[in-house]
């Protein structure tokens, strides 16, 4: 079930709670590479080492997906900034500036 509901018998409105499902899986680390893991995740702002496992294998997996993207991006960029950052480009978007 992806989404569950409760209805407070007084106040006559549903709660929705987001329920995702997943697989979990078990690994084991030297403990060499755990507190290693460990320490890395403290330094870097991760609540846990699975959130760092979790954000590793996220950018390993899918962050390519986007690259084809942001080479476009970055190789139009400059040609592009010749016709967004002139003074015509200013005077035709003014009005949507904020007054100062």
């Amino acid at each position: 079930m992806l989404f569950s509901s409760l209805k407070y018998k007084n106040l006559n409105t549903y709660m929705y709670f987001n329920v995702f499902m997943g697989t979990q899986i078990s690994i084991k680390l030297s403990d060499k590479m755990f507190e290693t893991a460990r320490s890395y995740a403290d330094l870097h702002g991760f609540d846990t080492i699975q959130s760092l496992i979790r954000e590793t294998l996220r950018v390993r997996l899918f962050d390519s997906e986007n690259l084809d993207s942001k080479m476009t991006y970055l190789a139009s960029e400059k040609s592009l900034a010749k016709n967004w950052l002139s003074k015509e480009e200013d005077v035709e978007w003014s009005h949507l500036q904020k007054d100062k």
